[in-house]
């Protein structure tokens, strides 16, 4: 899939992920393009409107969209984590990066 030609008004809300806590103005879900779950995406709360989206088949080949200057880097750390959670659970992905295994 060309991840290039992706905004984020084109991506809808396919599965909620839950906050983690109840100061949120944003809420993450995975969304998909037509019927393929594609990412991780903000959404405001009681909106169908993608805001910010990290979308992509791998961890290294990821593309970030939306409105990246409104947000605090601190959200898109969290959203990245996300988009790991969808490499790992929908994608099927096990291993992401450079893990370190001691022996």
């Amino acid at each position: 899939m060309n991840f290039d030609l992706i905004k984020c008004k084109d991506l809808q809300q396919a599965i909620h992920i839950p906050n983690t806590t109840d100061d949120h103005n944003e809420e993450t879900w995975f969304v998909k393009f037509g019927e393929e779950i594609i990412g991780v995406g903000l959404f405001p709360q009681q909106s169908t409107s993608c805001v910010l989206a990290i979308v992509g088949d791998a961890y290294d080949d990821k593309k970030l969209i939306g409105d990246v200057g409104a947000h605090d880097k601190l959200i898109i750390e969290g959203l990245n984590i996300a988009f790991e959670g969808y490499l790992r659970s929908i994608r099927g992905d096990v291993v992401i990066g450079e893990k370190q295994v001691d022996d």
